[in-house]
């Protein structure tokens, strides 16, 4: 059985969560960064819209041969929604960002853990 029909989905969902966070972190860290840096706008991208387009699969590129190249559909959907604000970095607003961004990359870690925990549990309980 694949990993995936085990739980619903949702290792696959949290991937996907895991990998945008990541992704936004180090667009929040750049503008940290370039906080000085003459001409520098701040860079971000909505993560809830972002997600929700990914987990429905929207803008995904069909393959209408095997030899294409298969896109992957959080860079896909990252790159859609990236964006440029007409303003300087705020550091107070980008280090609240980098909080929330971090706890969120947490829980996801910890939900997936969670996910295998149980996994493990029923395994144990399963060969006794």
């Amino acid at each position: 059985m694949p990993i995936n029909k085990l739980f619903g989905g949702t290792i696959e969902v949290m991937h996907h969560s895991l990998n945008l966070r990541n992704e936004r972190q180090g667009m929040i860290q750049s503008n940290i960064a370039n906080l000085e840096t003459p001409g520098y706008k701040v860079q971000d991208f909505p993560f809830e819209r972002v997600m929700a387009q990914v987990v429905s699969g929207q803008g995904q590129v069909a393959r209408t041969n095997p030899r294409h190249l298969a896109i992957d559909p959080v860079e896909a959907a990252r790159a859609g929604r990236f964006r440029e604000e007409e303003r300087p970095v705020d550091l107070d607003e980008e280090m609240l960002k980098l909080s929330e961004n971090q706890m969120m990359y947490q829980v996801a870690a910890q939900l997936i853990a969670k996910k295998f925990e149980g996994l493990r549990h029923i395994i144990d309980e399963g060969a006794k």
